[in-house]
């Protein structure tokens, strides 16, 4: 047998190929059963996992405008405490992880933590909400959190909220103290304001305007008028001051709504599974039956060489 002929021998047809599909029926079932299987396996195998999600407001914390020249005071804004990334970080961070794992109680979680082997960061995956991305504002927090129950996965959410709420107190603390200090000296200011503009008006009132105290009325005049104009600006940063420190200019990080948990698994995806393991099956089947035939082939070669 020359070349040529050999090279014919090997060439096999789309209906060879159908052929031997058709004969090797019993491998293409087997394989496609056994994938099915499989998966079914799987699925009972592999642990549900469920998933609780939360839009989470970073914390915020109240500024006073700067005084005008004319004695108003500047309306009131918020500030983020941490940019949002920032505070994305903090929260993938080993420490922050391990302070929500103990406090839900997940002695799993913290022994992958201390592993530090990667399948930590499956319970807690905090990332910047993308509706909000490249907004003046500062953007929302989207919070994902997996645990083996409905429950477990809400309970992590919510102390993964306390917990921000509680470190992100800490940041704004000298800011606020410094806020409330500068509270209590307008307010004794204001206070002092009022004394010394009622005084005056006493003054005024039983002062004559003959003779040489008319120079002395029109000083106390002028005295009252700039007592009043403190008073007011006294009244304006009491009321700024106040209107900064309180809701909603300072808040702490807060939950948009409730936390959302389902109560159906995220995974196993069952139907993904008895898909790979159906095409799976089907496509080691037909291997099979083409690896046999090709043995079959090479086998009966050699008996004929011989």
């Amino acid at each position: 047998m020359n070349e040529n002929e050999m090279m014919q021998a090997d060439e096999i047809s789309l209906f060879d190929l159908g052929t031997k599909l058709r004969d090797g029926w019993r491998y293409v079932l087997g394989g496609t059963v056994l994938g099915v299987a499989g998966a079914g396996l799987a699925i009972a195998l592999i642990p549900p996992r469920y998933e609780a999600v939360a839009l989470v407001q970073v914390g915020q914390v109240g500024q006073v405008g700067q005084v005008a020249q004319l004695g108003l005071v500047g309306q009131v804004s918020s500030v983020a405490l941490e940019p949002t990334q920032q505070v994305v970080e903090r929260m993938k961070t080993p420490t922050f992880q391990a302070a929500v794992a103990r406090g839900v109680g997940n002695q799993s979680w913290l022994e992958s933590i201390a592993r530090a082997d990667g399948s930590a960061s499956g319970y807690l995956t905090p990332s910047v909400a993308k509706a909000t991305m490249g907004q003046t504002a500062a953007p929302l927090l989207e919070l994902k959190a997996k645990a083996d129950s409905s429950e477990a996965a809400r309970a992590i959410a919510e102390m993964a909220i306390n917990e921000l709420s509680k470190r992100q107190a800490e940041l704004a603390r000298p800011a606020l103290e410094r806020m409330q200090g500068d509270l209590l000296i307008a307010k004794e200011r204001r206070k002092s304001a009022e004394v010394d503009l009622e005084s005056l008006g006493k003054l005024v009132s039983v002062a004559g305007i003959r003779d040489d105290r008319f120079t002395q009325l029109s000083l106390m005049n002028s005295l009252r008028l700039q007592k009043q104009s403190e008073l007011f600006f006294q009244r304006q940063m009491v009321a700024a001051l106040e209107a900064a420190l309180g809701a909603p200019a300072t808040q702490p990080a807060k939950a948009m709504e409730a936390v959302f948990a389902s109560d159906k698994p995220i995974s196993p995806k069952k139907g993904l599974l008895l898909a790979l393991g159906l095409i799976g099956g089907l496509l080691a089947g037909v291997l099979w039956v083409f690896l046999t035939d090709a043995w079959q082939r090479a086998r009966s070669q050699r008996h004929a060489g011989s």
